[in-house]
């Protein structure tokens, strides 16, 4: 018998049993947070009749409330209550009991999707812009609640434009609307036009983008690079672009994201991708504007990519000569110098054609890089080619050398390329490291040629999640230290930029090198963040 009666019908403050004997289902958990963040219904008439304004202090009690509210039902939702949560009986040694506690890693407002009443905690966290007690690691859930309420906010926003076009379906009328939401927002028309053309995109092409821009995985300037890169698909073909990037579209850096979006739409509907080229390529044109420095800036838009290259490796090419010739300035302000040089005539000289040199890349099904090789003359051939490759192949054949070639690796090849010439041999190595054999580790700190070749081609860019530098121009690190024995191989390297090359050594940052070529990235505030090895075009 227990020693006081039991309440006819405990609440879930009197019987927390009530969280393991009838558990909320996923499906029922994310419909009670939908209803949390959708209770914004205004008063009746009856229940304004005794308004009063509310003074700043019973406003600020009101957030506070709103927010202690709803952390303690999205902590049930999880079921579960963590230290400094209301309802927690006590504060467990060594956790945080700041307000901002819910926004720790792995709490319960950590990882509510974007909503009103994550931006209400999330207010009410930042009171008054004091932040005394709150752990770094929960400043940085902070940041990213604010980060997914203003996708949130943008998605709504978005989704209220749709609506006006929608209800203005005629050219005239679309016209004027966005005449209209201009006007509301002091925007200009060309920019209105561009967030009525990407609410239509979301709702009707991109419905997975719209989603997860409501919940805040991805921002709005990344929704708008999606939504333009698929512009002139149709609704099946963008879906399937959609579908190649956007489980890795929170974590691209907006460089990596065009990138993987342009690739998609390639293979989507590679037809309109070269059509879309093309029809950009006939407003190639040069533009020319004031900086806010006084200075000023000429830049060319929608020119040949390869054309495009060329140059800027001629322009680096001559800023190396300006350089060698002993004029002062940085590397950027050498480049601009030789750009004006080259433009203008100036100073400047041909530049010459570096050698091709042949290389060939294996990968798996993801696009990573598991093997690789590179061309040379074939040992004692000095004969001419009788004529080109087989029909179709535009010159080129690839075909079995022989069986030998290096141990676990691809075997040897005989690659003929358009032109005379003879044949080209290739040995293709392997780059899987799990396990390492530590074919190429070098003896001393200072990688062999093959050795940062391989690493290069493995990450084609530095290793930081939010770094494209290219590899060429980064640093060989070494992820344990020389210094400490780690080894100067494949398995313990890879290319950071100078930057990220001296963050990581920071006391405060820890990297991890996998045996897959994956990077673990640890920030000071406990938030990890992972880079993969380049995805190449399979």
């Amino acid at each position: 018998m227990p020693a006081e009666p039991v309440p006819a019908d405990p609440g879930p403050e009197d019987d927390l049993a009530w969280l393991d004997r009838d558990p909320m289902t996923a499906g029922e958990r994310a419909a009670s947070l939908d209803r949390l963040c959708e209770q914004d219904e205004p008063p009746g008439e009856e229940e304004c009749e005794d308004y009063a304004p509310l003074t700043a202090e019973e406003l600020a009690e009101v957030r506070r409330a709103a927010a202690d509210d709803l952390l303690a039902v999205t902590a049930a939702a999880a079921g579960r209550r963590g230290p400094g949560q209301p309802g927690s009986a006590r504060v467990f040694p060594g956790e945080s009991s700041s307000r901002a506690a819910g926004f720790g890693p792995g709490m319960a407002l950590d990882v509510l999707p974007g909503c009103a009443g994550l931006a209400v905690a999330a207010d009410a966290a930042c009171e008054d812009d004091g932040f005394a007690g709150v752990s770094e690691a929960e400043l940085v859930g902070l940041v990213c609640a604010w980060d997914r309420g203003e996708a949130h906010a943008a998605a709504r926003k978005l989704a209220v434009i749709g609506e006006l076009g929608r209800r203005n379906p005629g050219p005239e009328d679309a016209e004027f609307t966005a005449d209209e939401i201009a006007n509301a927002l002091g925007e200009s028309r060309a920019r209105a036009g561009e967030l009525m053309g990407t609410a239509d995109c979301l709702q009707t092409h991109l419905p997975g983008t719209g989603a997860a821009l409501r919940d805040g995985t991805v921002s709005l300037g990344k929704a708008r690079i999606i939504a333009a890169a698929t512009a002139l698909l149709d609704p099946a073909e963008a879906a399937a672009a959609e579908a190649g990037v956007l489980d890795r579209a929170a974590r691209l850096t907006p460089g990596g994201l065009r990138a993987a979006i342009a690739r998609a739409v390639m293979e989507a509907a590679p037809g309109k991708a070269r059509e879309r080229r093309e029809t950009a390529a006939r407003f190639a044109r040069v533009e020319r504007w004031a900086e806010d420095t006084g200075n000023a800036a000429l830049m060319g838009r929608e020119l040949p990519p390869d054309e495009v290259l060329a140059a800027d490796q001629r322009i680096t090419a001559w800023a190396g000569e300006l350089k060698a010739a002993g004029l002062d300035g940085g590397m950027d302000e050498l480049r601009a110098r030789a750009y004006l040089d080259l433009l203008l005539g100036t100073d400047s000289r041909p530049g010459g054609n570096p050698k091709t040199t042949w290389c060939v890349t294996v990968t798996d099904e993801k696009g990573h890089a598991v093997g690789h090789g590179c061309a040379r003359p074939e040992p004692g051939s000095r004969r001419t080619r009788a004529g080109p490759g087989p029909p179709g192949r535009a010159g080129f054949c690839f075909t079995p050398a022989r069986r030998d070639g290096p141990p676990g690796g691809y075997g040897t090849w005989r690659l003929r390329t358009p032109g005379p010439g003879p044949d080209l041999i290739l040995s293709l190595d392997p780059l899987t490291t799990d396990p390492c054999d530590h074919r190429y580790q070098a003896p001393g700190h200072d990688p062999g040629v093959k050795l940062r070749h391989l690493s290069q081609i493995r990450h084609a860019t530095c290793t930081s999640p939010i770094c494209r530098r290219p590899a060429a121009q980064c640093d060989h690190e070494h992820n344990t230290p020389y210094e400490a024995g780690g080894r100067t191989c494949l398995c313990n390297t890879g290319p950071k930029c100078r930057h990220d090359h001296r963050l990581k050594q920071h006391p405060k940052w820890t990297v991890d090198q996998l045996p897959d070529g994956t990077f673990t990235w640890t920030t000071p505030a406990g938030r990890t963040y992972t880079t993969e090895p380049t995805r190449y075009p399979v």
